[in-house]
């Protein structure tokens, strides 16, 4: 698995080296969403709710306002919580589906964010911490986006930004200083592999790097003078950087257009302690 230093490395350190890295190389030991195809560019888009029976004779619901609207239901079974149903912010509507493993430890949490009744987010666990996050952000019901954490920090990012269930962006976020800056590689031609020269740093200025030509991942190096770290582009060209994008791990407010990228950092306002308020936008 690979690890990224816990400083930046100066402008004199090798910068091709981390953005040659391909895909399979920066992946870690987060196993792929259960919603995988048979390829690794393939994704079945589909919002799946886990049931959770909040109607149950055993549900405890709890009224902590005082409406007479229960805004938190444990529900249980053989005495032990398997889930919970949470209105987060006490409007009478379900915010989060929130699931249990045999030890009582979180292991899945199905969040809505623009209160559509609809999950945007589905976040999975693994002893308590999060691995991964599916992601719904512009509005069609459809998962487009899925996010890899390592420990508490985001690392890399899949995404369908046209809908069609085959990725075509890949983010590395190479930096563990700042969460905003990533290395993104996208498919413009649909085969599921990054096109040469697509590859961007979107950090690359602040630290001097080399323009220097990268190999996207799953692609060939591409041709002399094809976008490098630090050299803009136009969106949709050959090496063109991403003109929107979601923030590193929470939903933004703004709704990408369908062939934009998610940004990596802007984080959502109105929401709930830990959790992003305002659905769409990656």
């Amino acid at each position: 698995m690979t690890r990224f230093p816990l400083t930046w490395p100066s402008p004199r350190c090798s910068l091709v080296a981390l953005m040659t890295i391909s895909v399979a190389a920066c992946a870690s030991s987060t196993p792929e969403p259960s919603s995988a195809k048979g390829s690794t560019s393939e994704r079945d888009t589909a919002v799946v709710h886990e049931p959770c029976d909040k109607d149950s004779a055993s549900a405890e619901k709890v009224d902590v306002n005082g409406d007479r609207i229960p805004d938190i239901i444990h529900v249980k079974k053989d005495g032990r919580e398997v889930c919970r149903v949470v209105d987060l912010n006490l409007d009478g509507s379900i915010d989060a589906f929130i699931y249990y493993d045999g030890n009582g430890v979180e292991r899945r949490r199905e969040s809505d964010f623009d209160r559509d009744g609809r999950a945007d987010e589905i976040a999975h666990y693994e002893r308590g911490a999060v691995v991964l996050k599916e992601r719904e952000t512009n509005f069609d019901n459809k998962l487009d986006t899925w996010d890899y954490y390592e420990g508490p920090r985001l690392v890399r990012r899949e995404r369908d930004s046209d809908g069609d269930g085959i990725i075509d962006q890949w983010w590395q976020f190479n930096n563990p200083n700042d969460a905003k800056c990533a290395v993104v590689a996208s498919d413009q031609n649909a085969d599921g592999k990054a096109d040469p020269g697509s590859v961007v740093d979107l950090c690359a200025e602040s630290y001097g790097a080399p323009k220097a030509p990268m190999t996207p991942p799953g692609g060939a190096a591409p041709p002399e003078g094809g976008a490098g770290a630090g050299q803009p582009a136009t969106a949709g060209a050959p090496g063109a950087a991403p003109t929107a994008t979601p923030a590193a791990g929470a939903p933004a407010s703004a709704t990408p257009a369908p062939t934009s990228a998610p940004a990596a950092g802007a984080a959502p306002a109105g929401s709930a302690p830990g959790q992003p308020a305002a659905k769409k936008g990656p």
